[in-house]
């Protein structure tokens, strides 16, 4: 049985190593022909001596390490491609990720490489067939070298860290590789160093007694401290400790430079840093007139809690908002110094939320003001306009609105407000905006039926119309409302009459082929104001008023232009038209001109009648006629051709449409030479 489960096994590991070799393109070791193996395939030969080697039993973690394999039969490396299963008990073979993996044997050898990343010690197996061998691999940490000790001198402490000037005070250095001879200097600034008595010292601990020095005009003097081991040797070092020691004087001054912050609300505790030098506690702090409390004093700096604002007035009482100063006495010493206007009372209130943001402008809105700080007794402005609180709480205050006084018809907006009446402590929120209702007429009826007419009384129907000083305008003409109605639905019904005294258009007619005119009907506009708002609103071409009833109007014909009157104006009667002297001779020809006026409105016509008289043939008068309109003139031209020599004369006759001077006769004269 185990010899079948060995073969079983043998099968299984050369399949394995015949598809290896295939894809490292080595050629696995043929079966034997014949025999009574399993189909495909020899197992690799039983009993082979095995031997294992690794190249470094004992490496450092991370690196590689060999493991080789030889096996020989009967003193002769095993074929080629023999298969040897390696197993780890810990790292990965050939940088993979697996403790297990198979080579193949290249005459008799076969090797792996192992790695592991954490130290301990690994087993690692070979096995070819029915031998294995094992062999011991102790990876372990990199070791890194000990720092050897720093001689260097080192100070961790100075105490006391503060003396008067004066020195003469035996003060402790503490640190390490204190070697003697020692010096100690202390740095302050000042050309030199000044050196200190050194009283006794250890390679830890050195006691010296400070020197003294000047701080002239200021209240202490940071100083370094430096320490020289081994000092005038060779082997002479030194360390330094920035701003060890501190000489300041006995009896300080303050001097304030700022606080920070510089604000805080009027309930108070705010921490507030005091920026300065020369505080020596105790000490007293005051802002304005209330005492603060201390929280930490030091030389350059005093944190203390703000008190209430209202407690900083002079009088104990009352609103306190804005600047304060604070005040710094340092009572042993009774110094003191004030910062003015150091700091600044703000309104710790705050609002978070307004609801609703507008309302009528005649007021009634319930607001809810949302927010912190709030204590009653408080003052709401709502819109600019102070509002009636009606409950308080920390958080919520709801007041009412009051009306505001309107003059245009534009939407205001104002300021939302509370204010603590106690501590004047106050904060503002959003705008509430007061709407101004803006009108709209609705419709407009005739009440007396059609036509409409001048006089008839016409309703005007409005939304948003407001009780008080209402004003309808027809046209350009401002008319009297005889009722107003305000209904439930939020409408005004406004009755008005309407004017008689429209100027209507005309347009032209005619009768009997006579131009006249006629009235036409006028459409106007019809609009609503509301005096108190200013608003309006106007409805274009909303009436077509008729004026005349039935329509259309008559046509009206102007009266007629008086008669036209004849008047001759050139001769003057009795003088003729003298076309002057002039050759016999053809073709010279001399010439006059006979002119008329028509006083009169209607068109006058004058037509030339016939030229009589002796000398007829010697003149001619054109044009036949002419139409002069009123108040014109028109004239007649008269040409002179002698036919002897001496005085010829003629007359013309003209007859005319004036009945009074139906026919005119002028007469003509010249002179033939």
């Amino acid at each position: 049985m185990k010899t079948i489960k060995a073969q079983k096994s043998w099968i299984a590991l050369f399949a394995v190593v015949v598809l290896l070799a295939a894809c490292k393109g080595e050629t696995p070791t043929a079966p034997p022909s014949g025999g009574g193996g399993p189909p495909g395939g020899t197992p690799p030969p039983s009993n082979a001596v095995v031997t294992i080697a690794t190249s470094n039993p004992d490496p450092v973690i991370d690196s590689s390490v060999v493991i080789t394999v030889t096996a020989t039969l009967n003193g002769q490396p095993v074929p080629n491609g023999t298969g040897v299963e390696f197993v780890a008990t810990g790292g990965v073979f050939d940088s993979g990720s697996s403790s297990t993996i198979i080579k193949t044997t290249t005459n008799g050898v076969a090797t792996a490489t192992l790695t592991s990343s954490t130290p301990g010690l690994i087993r690692v197996s070979a096995t070819v067939n029915n031998v294995t061998r094992s062999v011991d691999v102790n990876f372990r940490d990199r070791v890194t070298p000990p720092t050897p000790p720093s001689t260097a001198p080192t100070i961790t402490s100075v105490t006391p860290a503060i003396g008067r000037p004066s020195g003469g005070q035996t003060i402790r250095i503490t640190g390490a590789n204190f070697r003697t001879p020692l010096k100690v200097l202390f740095d302050v600034g000042q050309p030199t160093a000044v050196e200190a008595f050194v009283v006794n010292s250890t390679s830890t601990t050195i006691d010296v007694v400070t020197p003294a020095v000047n701080i002239g005009v200021d209240q202490q003097l940071v100083s370094d401290v430096i320490v020289i081991v081994e000092a005038g040797s060779t082997s002479e070092q030194r360390v330094e400790s920035t701003g060890a020691f501190t000489f300041r004087n006995e009896i300080l001054t303050p001097r304030i430079s700022t606080a920070t912050p510089n604000s805080g609300p009027v309930t108070g505790d705010t921490r507030v840093t005091i920026i300065g030098d020369g505080f020596q506690a105790p000490v007293q702090i005051l802002f304005g007139a209330a005492e603060a409390r201390v929280v930490n004093v030091n030389f350059s700096e005093i944190i203390v809690m703000s008190p209430a604002g209202r407690d900083t007035s002079d009088t104990g009482s009352g609103a306190v908002l804005g600047p304060v100063s604070i005040t710094v006495r340092n009572i042993n010493s009774q110094t003191s110094a004030t910062l003015n206007n150091g700091f600044r009372y703000i309104n710790a209130m705050q609002i978070t939320a307004v609801g609703p943001t507008e309302g009528p402008f005649t007021g009634g809105t319930r607001v809810s003001i949302d927010g912190v700080g709030f204590v009653a007794p408080v003052a709401v402005a709502i819109g600019g306009v102070a509002a009636t609180p009606i409950s308080v709480s920390g958080t919520k205050v709801i007041a009412i609105t009051s009306g505001r006084a309107i003059t245009t018809c534009a939407d205001i907006a104002g300021t939302t407000s509370v204010t603590n009446i106690v501590n004047g402590d106050q904060a503002t929120g959003p705008d509430f905006t007061f709407r101004v209702p803006k009108p709209a007429i609705i419709d407009i009826n005739d009440v007396d039926g059609p036509p409409l007419s001048p006089g008839d009384a016409v309703e005007v129907i409005v939304a948003n119309a407001i009780a008080g000083v209402n004003r309808i305008k027809i046209g350009t003409t401002t008319v009297f409302i005889t009722s107003s109605t305000f209904n439930p639905d939020g409408t005004a019904t406004f009755l008005v009459t309407l004017p008689t005294n429209f100027d209507f258009n005309t347009e032209t007619c005619t009768v009997g082929g006579v131009a006249g005119e006629r009235e036409v009907p006028l459409v106007v506009d019809v609009t609503y104001t509301n005096v108190q708002t200013t608003c309006a609103d106007t409805v274009d071409d909303a009436l077509t008023i008729q004026p005349c009833d039935p329509a259309p109007c008559p046509c009206v014909l102007p009266p007629p232009p008086p008669p036209a009157e004849v008047e001759q104006t050139t001769p003057v009667p009795p003088l003729c038209a003298d076309a002057g002297v002039v050759d016999d001779a053809d073709p010279a020809t001399g010439s006059a001109t006979i002119t008329f006026s028509n006083t009169g409105g209607q068109t006058l016509t004058i037509l030339r009648g016939l030229i009589t008289g002796a000398n007829a043939a010697d003149f001619t008068v054109t044009p036949n006629g002419i139409s002069v309109p009123g108040g014109g003139s028109g004239s007649f031209t008269v040409t002179f051709n002698p036919s002897a020599l001496g005085a010829r004369t003629a007359s013309v006759n003209f007859t005319t449409n004036d009945s009074d001077e139906a026919s005119i006769n002028v007469c003509l004269e010249g002179t033939g030479n």
